[in-house]
């Protein structure tokens, strides 16, 4: 779903910033972490663009809530709209990132494998729900299926993502 957004975007213009090497069928540019954790105002390749994190647990672990690093994924986060970046990541599981990156997290997409009558995983198809929290006050739900096969050709999948030392 995240090559999806990124794909949408590029459409639109957008320049794409990903930590995924491995994506071939649209134009992006490597993401390097160190940049977006670089607050310097000046920074010019963090402004109007589009940027997509796979696997954020790698970046800002909740358990270390208080490292630098962290406090400044948060500060980029809370500044983004200012640049004019959309951000958009993965996690197994959003709990494992840090709280006020979840906090400021205004779209939420779950996956779920879909099952057939005897219990075994659908190949190829997944379900989705978004949350949209952009209104906070009146949070809109969307459910559906989609044949993701499509995007398997798009990136590498098992595409190991390294922390920063």
């Amino acid at each position: 779903m995240l090559v999806r957004y990124l794909y949408k975007d590029f459409l639109q213009g957008r320049t794409i910033l990903t930590n995924m090497g491995s994506i071939n069928s649209f134009k992006n540019m490597p993401l390097s972490i160190e940049s977006v954790l670089d607050l310097d105002e000046e920074n010019k390749q963090l402004q109007n663009v589009t940027i997509g994190i796979d696997e954020l647990t790698v970046y800002v672990d909740c358990r270390v809530s208080g490292a630098k690093k962290n406090r400044a994924f948060s500060y980029f986060i809370l500044q983004s709209r200012k640049r004019n970046v959309n951000v958009y990541y993965t996690t197994q599981d959003l709990n494992m990132i840090d709280l006020r990156v979840r906090q400021h997290t205004h779209i939420i997409i779950n996956c779920n494998f879909i099952y057939d009558n005897d219990g075994d995983i659908v190949e190829d198809w997944r379900n989705y729900t978004v949350i949209d929290f952009r209104q906070p006050m009146h949070p809109k739900t969307m459910r559906f299926d989609l044949n993701i096969a499509q995007y398997f050709k798009v990136y590498d999948t098992n595409e190991i993502i390294r922390p920063i030392e």
